[in-house]
């Protein structure tokens, strides 16, 4: 995937930041006929509750908890419904919002998030688990944190014990046995309805939220960690480590950036095929991708990224050039 978007970026000379995602086990756009509310995470580290009707095509939302102060700030707007399934939100023409029918949802708010109003994708669980044993699970992680200026994107495994201890192993497969390098460890803390106190140590890092999605389980976690050498602010995307298979990768994808740009593409067996970039059809675009390396669920595309599927119909994903990517399946 990311060498699809940097492959639109070399013939149509956009910079493209890149934060999408790659994954998804089935998919399919959908809706419950009714308003829900999805409990979510930003990329810029921020929880808020996000509320889509898609009958009365509207959205809402409050920033919970904000790095930003922006604690208590609310939006709402207008949806267009598009020939896809998906939803563009009033005010952010690029974007989309995509609702998945086991409760996972992908979407977009347009802030001042620091010096600059930017739109920022967000990914949302409606139904969070509320036991921290049925979070138990060695997952693959996606991990994106800034301090300061400075933004890194990294990709490894943690592993969640059935009393809630953690232990993370950067770009290796610690369900494969030691972490070949320092990793980091702690414990999770219920805050009630759902919500996670992740602890390392005595400094609590950030707040983490968990979902079922056909037997995988799915983590996001909503980063604040400023300390020097902590995990910076930002989030961390862990999936339940499961081999991945055509049948879960086949099909139509769209992904939303970090600078609010959004692209469709194609997959079939190990191939992808760019179709539409910010609403521009785009044809002779491709790579490919290897499916479970360099480990379990992990796939690698011919231009350097690594990604793994996150439920049912999302994927995340790390660029060659160190950027991060959030996408669900369409169909």
């Amino acid at each position: 995937m990311s060498s699809l978007l940097t492959s639109v970026r070399v013939h149509l000379t956009w910079a493209l930041l890149a934060l999408g995602a790659l994954l998804a086990s089935c998919g399919g756009g959908g809706n419950s006929g009714s308003p829900t509310t999805y409990t979510s995470v930003a990329m810029a580290g921020e929880l808020l509750t996000y509320t889509v009707d898609p009958v009365a095509l509207t959205y809402s939302y409050t920033i919970t908890e904000s790095q930003f102060n922006l604690n208590g700030k609310t939006g709402s707007g207008t949806l267009v419904r598009n020939n896809d399934g998906t939803y563009s939100p009033s005010g952010i023409p690029n974007a989309r919002i995509v609702i998945l029918p086991n409760g996972l949802l992908l979407g977009a708010v347009r802030e001042r998030f620091g010096a600059a109003v930017v739109t920022v994708p967000i990914i949302g669980l409606s139904n969070p688990v509320t036991a921290v044993n049925a979070l138990a699970a060695t997952y693959n992680y996606l991990h994106r944190g800034c301090l300061g200026a400075l933004c890194t994107t990294n990709l490894g495994t943690f592993v969640i014990a059935a009393n809630g201890t953690w232990s993370s192993c950067p770009s290796a497969n610690l369900g494969a046995g030691a972490c070949p390098q320092s990793g980091r460890n702690g414990t999770l803390v219920s805050r009630g309805n759902g919500l996670w106190q992740v602890m390392e140590g005595s400094t609590d890092v950030g707040t983490a939220l968990g979902f079922n999605s056909a037997g995988q389980n799915v983590l996001v976690i909503d980063l604040k960690d400023g300390r020097a050498g902590g995990l910076g602010i930002g989030l961390v995307v862990g999936a339940q480590q499961a081999t991945m298979t055509s049948a879960q990768t086949d099909g139509i994808w769209i992904a939303g950036t970090s600078n609010g740009h959004w692209a469709v593409f194609t997959t079939s067996g190990n191939d992808i095929t760019l179709n539409n970039f910010d609403g521009t059809p785009i044809s002779n675009v491709s790579g490919t991708f290897s499916a479970n390396t360099p480990w379990q669920g992990v796939a690698t595309t011919n231009g350097g990224g690594m990604g793994f599927l996150a439920g049912n119909g999302v994927y995340v994903l790390e660029t060659a050039n160190g950027y991060a990517e959030l996408g669900v399946k369409l169909r």
